[in-house]
């Protein structure tokens, strides 16, 4: 008597959409993926023993329901992975050819009811690559028609903290014809621009005030991040700003400005003090410097080092404490500052603020901005242009070496070596670009702030006398970038 034992594939079948929408639209909904599925594990005889199905993007490679389904078809036995097309497994190709070649080791394969991709590397790696980028076309024409409804002024996502939407019925559906300031909002905002503004105090500081004074928001109280996501977006000067928010994954995207869309909550001169308040306190983090009673902290610098001259008070001389300018280098380390720079604070104040008087001449100032000309905005235009051709040779050879992989002329550990090297040169060059072209744009915007100087020093110089240190200081920022000092009581100014 002969005996024959049969043996039945065991199938785990993955099903996958990327939003909610999608999940009862056409040959990608979740229905159609699971009935193709177990259609196909009928025809071929086999047992399905568990689907999983997530309603993630599949660039995501920690998808909770992909994640157990990996767990479990290594823990149990089972012989085949089942999706509909190869792209629900995953859209980025070496996610996709890892995975499944890890799983073929452990014995278990990875097929497609759609497509024909068993035992054959070669078709595999063709269509990773097909859904790596039909992946990426996806996300183009998503951008792009992002970008087009932006240019028409169609806001997308949510209402701007300050505004509401006012809608309409067209063609039966309601339709957002303009755009509102929401008063007891918009009041908030202008606090929120006057306290950065005028009080030179941070995000945090303003968060704190805001929720002290009861001024708080719909849904709960006040933090550094929400204050700083409103102060710093454009809407609230009454301009539509799409492409804003850049990400490292895909090419730079254009800016689209599209004036006119909201109202304006706070007007241009505000919106551009506001900006260069918050820029100041960026590049001075330290709150401790704006908070000061030295007018001169965060501004003086040491002429021999170029390191901040940080305020100190001393024992008390006629009931009054020793108030002193010193190097914060040559405090540290000589050989930091080989110059012992200190100077008292009742000399050295009235000395910068002497030497700044006299720029409130135009005819001063017409001179200075001779002095500095254009040497440096071409210097910096050329260094712009070399790193640019750099990164355009960086993203070049990434591309052949791409290619290099797919035509199994490199493995993929030398395509990962030599892919790892230049992100991080490519790394290094787009944050030397972002630092060059701010460089670039403050020094081509320099002639008109220098022009508007003397005026600007004026208004200071007339109103210094009744401020308090922190707002004059707050006020002077807005005119010096640094006061250089030597020991020779020397001193140079540099202006925003």
């Amino acid at each position: 008597m002969v005996t024959t034992t049969t043996t039945i594939k065991r199938f785990v079948g993955y099903i996958r959409v990327s939003t909610e929408r999608q999940a009862k639209e056409g040959r990608s909904s979740l229905e159609t993926q699971e009935a193709r599925i177990r259609a196909t594990v009928s025809a071929q005889g086999g047992l399905l023993v568990k689907v999983f199905c997530d309603i993630e993007s599949g660039k995501r490679n920690d998808r909770p329901e992909y994640q157990k389904m990996l767990k479990y078809v290594l823990e149990e036995d089972v012989d085949v992975v089942l999706v509909q097309y190869l792209d629900r497994f995953g859209r980025q190709p070496r996610e996709i050819l890892s995975r499944t070649w890890a799983l073929g080791e452990h014995g278990v394969s990875v097929e497609a009811t759609d497509q024909d991709i068993k035992d054959d590397e070669l078709v595999l790696l063709v269509h990773a690559g097909v859904a790596g980028q039909e992946s990426k076309r996806t996300s183009e024409r998503v951008r792009a028609n992002m970008g087009n409804s932006a240019r028409k002024g169609t806001h997308g996502g949510k209402a701007p903290y300050g505004f509401r939407p006012i809608r309409e019925i067209r063609d039966g559906r309601a339709v957002i014809v303009r755009w509102e300031i929401v008063d007891p909002e918009a009041e908030i905002i202008r606090e929120m621009a006057r306290l950065s503004s005028e009080e030179n105090i941070g995000f945090k500081a303003i968060a704190d005030n805001l929720n002290e004074r009861g001024m708080r928001r719909e849904t709960g109280h006040w933090v550094a991040s929400s204050i700083q996501q409103i102060l710093r977006n454009p809407v609230i000067k009454g301009l539509m700003v799409y492409g804003r928010d850049q990400n490292k994954l895909y090419p730079p995207q254009e800016l689209i400005e599209v004036p006119g869309v909201f109202p304006p909550i706070l007007t241009e001169e505000e919106w551009d003090t506001l900006q260069k308040r918050m820029d100041i306190r960026r590049g001075t983090p330290r709150g401790s410097v704006h908070r000061s009673n030295y007018l001169l902290s965060g501004i003086a610098r040491c002429g021999h080092c170029g390191g901040p001259m940080s305020g100190k008070s001393g024992a008390k001389y006629k009931g009054q404490p020793y108030r002193s300018y010193q190097c914060v280098r040559a405090i540290k380390a000589k050989e930091a500052c080989a110059y012992s720079n200190s100077h008292p604070a009742k000399r050295f104040e009235p000395v910068v603020l002497e030497y700044l008087g006299q720029f409130s001449d135009p005819k001063r100032v017409a001179a200075l901005l001779k002095e500095t000309g254009q040497t440096e905005i071409k210097r910096k235009k050329t260094e712009l242009t070399k790193l640019e051709k750099q990164l355009r040779t960086l993203d070049s050879d990434f591309h052949k070496n791409l290619d290099y992989l797919k035509r199994s002329l490199l493995n993929e550990e030398e395509f990962s070596k030599a892919n790892a090297e230049r992100r991080d040169d490519r790394a290094g060059v787009e944050m030397r670009l972002a630092v060059l072209r701010e460089e670039l744009h403050r020094a081509e915007t320099a002639r008109d702030a220098v022009t508007s100087l003397p005026e600007r020093i004026t208004t200071f110089v007339e109103s210094f006398e009744q401020l308090e240190t922190p707002k004059a200081k707050a006020m002077l920022q807005m005119i010096l970038k640094a006061a250089y000092v030597w020991t020779d009581g020397r001193v140079e100014l540099e202006f925003r």
